[in-house]
């Protein structure tokens, strides 16, 4: 089947808007709930399970923001390509896109398997902990690989204004890794008990067959790469339009797990096994709750990317205004959702009644300002295809090192667990005022090429 692309630059743009991000939600939820279930199973064999978990995660989560950095730069040079009219291009930068994907991330598995041990010493791991995180990225790290690769064929088809297709890619991987899990933690039938091992040898399994689904999409189905004629020099030139985007927009996504590995590196070392444990289940309840924000972020880029490439600025900055205001609805929404369930959110993950005591003021303080931190990475994400990503390396840097690691090491001193909690709300509202003002009143509605 021939390419498909959907012209973003007629018709209304809420409707685009809408159309797309229905199942672009329904897949980053499937996405995260995998993680989800890793760490409700995982909170159930011990404690000692969750906290490893919670040291592996900012760690992996850096190689899948690289991936993500990655998808953004493609994103914005296919949908730039394709308001342009021109399709050969579009699937040039594909095929560049995937051989760039997959060496950066066999450079990326490798040095992660070199630096985890220090890394994990730096963050405060205990010796009990420290083997058990091991475990757990021996199988974490490799799948960045095959799921940097997934993402891709994702981000391919995403530039082009589809929905369906790459968010199948995507929910394929997070269903399969969910079937797995408990065969390989628990072992059930035939395979052997794993436990924290095990999730790790799910996510690798469930992704590198997610992986073979979207190549198969990407190069067979749809034919929205093209190999043939990628000479040197177009693989330069692709390389180079990608990498405008997606090298400022890797940085981006890079400096939020590595502000959450510092925000868990203060707490174990502020406080103790218990508290990360309480903070790794909050972070995970809270990644789940921004999915339809991470979805709308997903889906702004290729409307701005496409109207930014036909020059129609109005249509650019009329989907921010939309975008926007369903980070306000759908903060509004969640937050109050969160405070009433409060105490009955973190009995999903342990028994553990300290854990639960220490988890639960978390859902009262921090999803009321979600909106402030869906307001910067929307904001990123419509920029970065504009071809600018300088704005949205900027707002993240002052959400997650201007104000959040000092505002949770501040917090943490006066108040303890709430007040980490009380950090992380002041940042994500300061930072969003900052997002909406910059982008609305100062930022060019225009592309800029390279």
């Amino acid at each position: 089947m021939a390419t498909k692309t959907v012209d973003l630059t007629k018709g209304s743009v809420p409707r685009h808007v809408l159309r797309m991000l229905g199942p672009f939600w329904i897949a980053i939820l499937a996405l995260m709930s995998a993680g989800v279930v890793d760490t409700i199973y995982l909170g159930h064999l011990s404690t000692n399970a969750l906290a490893a978990v919670g040291f592996c995660f900012p760690i992996v989560f850096v190689g899948n923001s690289v991936n993500i950095g990655l998808g953004a730069g493609t994103l914005s040079a296919i949908s730039r390509a394709i308001g342009r009219k021109d399709a050969a291009q579009a699937r040039l930068h594909g095929a560049c896109a995937l051989l760039l994907t997959l060496a950066i991330t066999i450079g990326l598995t490798i040095l992660g398997f070199a630096a985890t041990p220090y890394v994990l010493e730096i963050m405060g791991v205990t010796a009990e902990i420290k083997p058990l995180a091991l475990l757990y990225l021996k199988y974490a790290l490799p799948s960045l690989m095959v799921m940097g690769l997934a993402m891709m064929c994702n981000n391919i088809l995403r530039a082009g204004g589809e929905a369906f297709l790459p968010s199948t890619i995507m929910i394929s991987g997070a269903v399969l890794n969910i079937i797995i899990d408990p065969f390989l933690i628990f072992g059930i039938g035939p395979f052997p008990r794993m436990e924290v091992e095990g999730a790790g040898l799910a996510t690798l399994i469930a992704n590198g067959l997610a992986m073979c689904f979207g190549l198969y999409v990407v190069v067979l189905h749809r034919r929205a790469v093209a190999f043939v004629g990628l000479t040197l020099a177009r693989i330069k030139s692709s390389t180079v339009a990608i990498l405008h985007v997606g090298f400022p927009a890797i940085w981006t996504n890079v400096i939020v797990p590595f502000s959450g590995l510092a925000a868990t590196a203060i707490v174990a070392r502020s406080l103790g096994t218990t508290e990360v444990a309480a903070f790794t289940v909050v972070s995970r309840v809270g990644m789940l709750a921004l999915t339809l924000l991470f979805a709308l972020s997903a889906c702004i880029g290729a409307i701005t990317g496409q109207n930014g490439g036909a020059g129609l600025t109005q249509r650019v900055r009329e989907t921010f205004v939309f975008c926007f205001k369903i980070c306000f609805v759908w903060g509004i929404f969640i937050g109050v959702l969160m405070g009433i369930f409060a105490e009955v959110i973190p009995l999903a993950f342990t028994r553990d009644t300290s854990v639960i005591a220490l988890a639960i003021p978390y859902f009262w303080i921090v999803p009321v300002t979600f909106a402030g931190y869906g307001l910067v990475f929307v904001s990123a994400a419509g920029l970065n295809a504009l071809g600018r990503p300088k704005y949205g390396l900027i707002f993240t840097i002052i959400r997650s090192v201007i104000l959040f690691i000092p505002f949770i090491w501040i917090g943490i001193y006066l108040w303890g667990m709430t007040g980490v909690y009380l950090g992380i709300a002041a940042a994500n509202l300061l930072s969003g005022v900052i997002a909406i003002i910059y982008t609305l009143k100062y930022t060019p509605m225009t592309v800029h090429e390279k």
